[in-house]
């Protein structure tokens, strides 16, 4: 493990790493609404599913 501590790691500037989470942070909020839509798009199937079954019965 001493061999390691020897490497040199570039870590970019603080406004860079704002900058970088910031886009991290958009990222995941657009993530999260296409969860959120994911998920009323399979209940909203669902339904037609089970309409179409109803009607095709009835």
């Amino acid at each position: 493990m001493g061999n390691i501590s020897k490497f040199l790691i570039p870590i970019p500037p603080l406004a860079e790493q704002h900058r970088i989470v910031a886009k991290v942070d958009e990222l995941m909020a657009i993530c999260d609404q296409l969860k959120v839509k994911l998920q009323q798009s399979q209940e909203t199937q669902v339904q037609l599913t089970d309409a179409l079954i109803d009607r095709a019965l009835g």
